[in-house]
């Protein structure tokens, strides 16, 4: 399921607003989001006072049914953690693998990235494969 949500941001001007900011795509019922994903606009925003437009880096949940993939997106500056936020994914996944049905989570792909672009740059390397 795609889930997002209105979140409390502030502008390098220095003004806060409200935007809506994705926290989960599910790319097989919602394949629209993998486009918005690729063209560089998930989570972009444009600021109401200055009209300045740029993207919000946050937690993002990737999920592919058909790909079976499971991908955690954080934000840059998380990647000293890539160990420990690699190992947390895994076990919320053998954690959600136990809470549903036998076939439903099995053999996914779980990996962590940091930023956007990480994750774009996976998904265009696999589509030349």
């Amino acid at each position: 399921m795609s889930f997002c949500q209105k979140q409390e941001i502030k502008c390098s001007c220095g003004k806060e607003f409200e935007w809506e900011l994705w926290d989960s795509v599910n790319v097989t019922t919602d394949p629209d989001l993998k486009e918005m994903i690729l063209d560089g606009q998930m989570n972009v925003v444009v600021c109401p006072y200055c009209g300045i437009l740029f993207y919000y880096e946050k937690f993002l949940l990737y999920h592919d049914e058909k790909k079976r993939h499971l991908f955690y997106i954080y934000r840059h500056d998380c990647k000293d953690d890539r160990t420990d936020l690699k190992k947390k994914a895994i076990c919320d996944y053998e954690t959600l693998k136990k809470q549903s049905s036998d076939t439903v989570f099995t053999d996914y792909k779980i990996e962590v990235f940091f930023g956007l672009d990480e994750l774009v740059k996976f998904l265009r390397e696999e589509e030349l494969l």
